[in-house]
């Protein structure tokens, strides 16, 4: 963070010399103005606002010590430092009386005596800042809890609301409110698919979202309710137009609408009041704003689309993990054809791309978290689901894409130590094209080396050859389909590469000693 300072002192001489005497910027200041005079130096402080000052003892029109009194009279949070040519003690006493935090001699200014006051003044303002926001954070905890409590019919003394929205500067006189509700869509998917101690700071990122889309501290307050639904009281001042306070608050609602697809993809409905005057009123409109949201949602479920069920369901997001586990792209693609509908008639037309895309999507970052690689990237990806006119292949390309690139870093995490650069690319190959049985000249070939050199590199690096590793990929894959039960066993053989059943079986018992079947039977049996 960076604080404000200025220069007042009636040579310019000196003034330059202060300028060039510390790095500023390096030591947490940026110079915000300079004046000549005591008069100059009240306006400017006035209209700049520094958190400190450096002030010559003697200067024209002003003495030092009247202008300090008036400076700290006016702001008694603001730094001040004397700077002087007379090494007197009524001065040192007066100005240090009046409220300066130390006085120092021109001639024997050097970097390091001015750079200890300046990194006692930072230390000062670092304390007061945390100090501030301590306080803040207090009144924004006791606001919210009051809200809830108001909001879900308990009695509540609303006087802690009255002070927090007091920090404004806004009377109550002055003030008038208006409440927001939003309520996310398919929350119910969004909650199934987390733990809890994911759940609850992605909830609290949602509430710091809204409180910062809407005004802020202590222009609003936002508190969490129930199934995925904040309301939002903003206070304001009185004005002459109601369409004209109508637009403002519209326009917070779609910037905050805007917030939420752009930053954690998420789609919302949000209903606002009309302005209210009292605090003791805001019940009563909250209750109000829910009525009309529960018909609203009333009516897209009796019309036969129900917000709750999801589109991913438990076996298709299961396949999903399971791909991403073994880093297979091709069958993650495969899986989000199969949910969106590629070449099914009439089903793409009716799929909303958005939720179905916001679904597959929150799949991806789960398990990104879950491998401790960062979802961050996914947001840029995440524009194309906002565009009019999207098609559903364009929504499924956006999808496929974000999977296959979680493959790829899947991979490169898996894949990213213990083996020299050639033996950690062969092996990222053989992951992502077992099933059409690459072949190790292809890979060398593909990694500009040559197949002997290759192979005796795997040899002596993994103690496998070359076809062992791709053997064993598939056989690792074939456990992973068979455990999910979804792939009918006549048929595993074409999705691992195999070239028939049979010799699919005989080489899954040479590797394990028994047959998929008994495998399967085994595994599944465990499992319940």
């Amino acid at each position: 963070m960076n604080w404000k300072i200025a220069f007042i002192d009636d040579e310019p001489l000196v003034r330059n010399h202060l300028r060039s005497i510390l790095e500023w910027e390096k030591e947490g200041f940026v110079l915000c103005g300079e004046a000549g005079d005591g008069h100059e130096a009240l306006e400017l402080v006035e209209s700049q606002r520094p958190d400190a000052v450096i002030v010559d003892m003697s200067m024209p029109g002003m003495t030092g010590l009247e202008l300090i009194r008036q400076l700290l009279a006016a702001n008694p949070l603001l730094r001040v430092i004397v700077l002087s040519s007379y090494d007197s003690f009524e001065y040192v006493r007066g100005s240090l009386s009046h409220g300066a935090v130390d006085y120092l001699l021109k001639h024997r200014l050097s970097p390091d005596t001015l750079g200890a006051v300046i990194g006692h003044i930072r230390k000062q303002l670092q304390e007061s800042e945390a100090r501030k926001q301590a306080t803040e954070l207090a009144d924004m905890a006791l606001a919210r809890t009051v809200l809830h409590d108001h909001f879900m019919g308990v009695d509540s003394d609303l006087h802690p609301l009255e002070s927090y929205f007091s920090k404004s500067g806004l009377s109550r006189e002055q003030s008038s409110f208006v409440l927001m509700v939003i309520q996310l869509a398919h929350y119910d998917v969004l909650a199934a698919r987390m733990q809890e101690q994911e759940l609850i700071p992605y909830l609290k990122s949602i509430t710091d979202l809204c409180d910062q889309a809407v005004g802020g501290y202590p222009w609003s307050c936002t508190v969490a309710l129930d199934r995925g639904r904040w309301a939002m009281l903003i206070v304001s001042g009185k004005e002459r137009s109601e369409h004209a306070a109508a637009q403002r608050v519209a326009a917070k609602g779609s910037r905050l609408e805007s917030s939420l697809k752009l930053y954690m993809n998420l789609a919302a409905k949000l209903l606002i009041s009309p302005s209210f005057s009292m605090l003791e009123q805001s019940n009563e409109v909250y209750r109000r704003l829910i009525q009309q949201l529960e018909r609203q949602e009333s009516r897209f479920v009796h019309d036969g689309h129900s917000s709750e069920a999801p589109f991913v369901t438990i076996g298709h997001e299961k396949r999903l993990l399971a791909a991403m586990e073994a880093a297979d792209a091709e069958e993650a693609i495969a899986v989000i054809q199969d949910i969106m509908g590629a070449g099914k008639q009439g089903q793409a037309k009716t799929m909303p791309l958005e939720r179905v895309s916001a679904e597959l999507v929150q799949i991806a970052a789960k398990i990104a978290r879950k491998a401790n690689l960062s979802a961050a990237w996914m947001v840029q990806e995440l524009s194309i689901f906002q565009r009019p006119g999207l098609t559903s292949a364009q929504a499924r390309s956006a999808v496929c894409c974000i999977y296959t690139k979680l493959a790829e870093e899947l991979q490169s995490r898996h894949f990213s130590s213990g083996y020299s650069r050639h033996v950690r690319q062969a092996l990222q190959i053989i992951a992502g094209r077992y099933r059409e049985g690459v072949t190790l000249e292809e890979t060398a070939d593909g990694l500009g080396i040559t197949p002997s050199y290759l192979s005796r590199l795997v040899k002596e690096e993994t103690g496998r050859t070359f076809t062992g590793l791709l053997t064993e990929q598939r056989i690792e894959r074939g456990k992973q389909l068979l455990l999910e039960g979804d792939t009918p066993l006549k048929e595993l053989h074409a999705k691992l590469g195999f070239s028939s059943n049979s010799y699919f079986i005989r080489v899954f018992k040479e590797a394990t000693g028994e047959t998929p079947y008994a495998y399967m039977q085994r595994i599944q049996g465990r499992s319940h």
